[in-house]
């Protein structure tokens, strides 16, 4: 009995010990998100997870979302609902500003050459975005977007993301869209069928003779080929619709009139100018034959001078036919955004390419001017990530400004005060926005078809740096604004004008520029060769 009481003492020390550090273990797994649960499963303990009062709070701001698109009367209700998503969200309120087309450059311009606060901003390749990377006017994206831009990241075809860059740093996120777009001849479709009009075989304008004939014989009212050289959105001089090349433009675009050219379908790379003589020779037949369907009354006879835009007179029933970009669905889109009872048909003129200019032709930046840029890039991801959200700031308020009729279709509600500006392709995700009347229900599905299939442009990717030659870049486009009227056919001797305009071009030192922009692509195409 002696012998088993220092036994029975060792026993119960070691208990002791053994409870002490089991409580000591218990205590630590409290703070340790690692340790293992009680019911010995392989996963956290739920007390290891961060209370949600203990998770850092952001402080409130207002994000604002500058935009091209036409005010309308609803902004503010709409506006009022997103500042309850986005305040639950991320403790955010956004103020919308939509801006006119008209007005957006030079307003957007001013706002950034003053400073002004500014958040998220509607940018493209046509809207001199890339000159205004230069000028610092928006900021590096490529960290933000890791941090807080995920969903992006995880829907956008990686494409997208090589257009928006300047020196190998991403200065925008592209609208989730068609990627690329065709050229395309649209016509109405009553007029296809009252005149029989074999569209799959028109590939040019001048092909279309007979008809614009036919139909000013019988309609005096009505423009057969809408030109707005007022507007510097015309014919551009080289619509390609003449000869159906393989040319793209690439380069600077002075006066949105493409100066420099190259074959996409070459291997060597190499630039031509509107000086060669190939280029000469296309130009020159497209003046005349506008000038000889001016004089004949097919042009509206304002053409020279005219700011209206060829949307405003399809609207009006003023117009039949006009050029225009096309993808998957785009007859459907112009029906919807007329709303005036015309169906519409197209025949693709000119292979979708996939270049940087198309693929960064809808983007949003953030301002160097932003206070905080993080919850900038937030906004951003739910725009593209949320249908709720785009379809809030797309098509308004469901019950206000539109009914569904399904789980990813609706009815828009006329007259309703919201959902006619057409900011389907500006924000976010358009694959996320509900259907409308028309639109078939594999719309989207064919969008990502088209855009996987879609041909890359060899130089995607490729933005051309002006800073050696902006000099001469100021001379050309003035001389370019000089004679932009001799591509609306409203101008006598066209010709000789444009002789007259390519030899001061050369004057203003065109072939200094092209001697840069050759340099630029010979080293940008040895480094990034596909």
């Amino acid at each position: 009995m002696t012998q088993k009481k220092p036994l029975m003492l060792m026993l119960a020390i070691v208990i002791a010990l053994s409870m002490v550090l089991s409580a000591c273990s218990g205590n630590g797994s409290k703070n340790d998100p690692t340790a293992a649960p009680a019911d010995g499963t392989d996963k956290p303990a739920e007390t290891a997870k961060p209370a949600e009062s203990e998770e850092p709070k952001l402080e409130p701001y207002e994000v604002s979302i500058t935009y091209f698109g036409t005010p309308q009367k609803d902004d503010a209700l709409v506006e009022e609902e997103l500042n309850k998503f986005f305040k639950e969200k991320i403790n955010a309120t956004v103020k919308l500003q939509p801006i006119a087309s008209s007005d957006y450059k030079n307003r957007t311009e001013l706002m950034m050459n003053t400073g002004e606060k500014m958040d998220l901003v509607f940018a493209a390749s046509w809207l001199n975005f890339f000159g205004n990377v230069t000028k610092g006017a928006y900021l590096e994206l490529d960290d933000l977007l890791e941090k807080y831009g995920q969903g992006i990241k995880e829907r956008l075809n990686p494409l997208y993301l090589e257009a928006p860059r300047f020196k190998g740093k991403l200065y925008a996120i592209p609208t989730n869209k068609e990627i690329t777009q065709g050229k395309a001849f649209t016509y109405r479709k009553d007029f296809v069928e009252k005149y029989n009009i074999p569209i799959d075989t028109i590939q040019t304008v001048a092909d279309l003779e007979p008809w614009f004939q036919k139909v000013k014989q019988d309609n005096p009212e009505m423009t057969n080929l809408f030109l707005n050289g007022g507007s510097g959105n015309f014919s551009s001089g080289f619509m390609m619709y003449e000869t159906r090349s393989n040319y793209r433009p690439i380069g600077p675009t002075p006066g949105k009139t493409p100066m420099f050219l190259l074959d996409y379908t070459s291997t060597d790379m190499k630039v031509k100018s509107v000086l060669d003589q190939e280029i000469v020779d296309i130009n020159k037949a497209e003046i005349e034959l506008y000038r000889d369907f001016y004089e004949k009354g097919y042009v509206n006879s304002d053409s020279g001078t005219s700011t209206s835009e060829v949307g405003e007179l399809r609207k009006q029933n003023k117009v039949w036919m006009q050029s225009a970009t096309w993808k998957p669905g785009a007859d459907i889109d112009l029906q919807n955004a007329d709303n005036n009872g015309n169906e519409y048909v197209s025949h693709v003129v000119e292979e979708p390419i996939v270049t940087t200019d198309l693929a960064a032709g809808s983007m949003f930046g953030i301002s160097r001017t932003s206070k905080d840029p993080d919850r900038a890039m937030m906004v951003l991801n739910y725009l593209h990530t949320d249908p709720y959200v785009i379809n809030l700031i797309v098509n308004g308020i469901e019950g206000k400004h539109y009914n569904k009729v399904s789980d990813n279709r609706i009815e828009p509600i006329a007259d309703s005060g919201y959902g006619t500006s057409g900011l389907f392709w500006v924000i976010g995700n358009q694959m996320l926005n509900y259907l409308k009347p028309g639109q078939p229900d594999d719309l989207y599905i064919n969008w990502e078809n088209f855009n996987n299939e879609a041909k890359r442009f060899p130089l995607m990717g490729f933005v051309f740096d002006d800073a050696k030659v902006k000099n001469e870049i100021t001379q050309i486009t003035a001389v370019v604004t000089e004679y932009k009227s001799i591509f609306t056919g409203a101008v006598k001797n066209p010709a000789k004008l444009l002789e007259e305009r390519n030899t001061k071009l050369k004057a203003a030192g065109i072939e200094k520029i092209q001697t840069e922009l050759q340099a630029q692509i010979d080293a940008w195409w040895a480094e990034n060769k596909k």
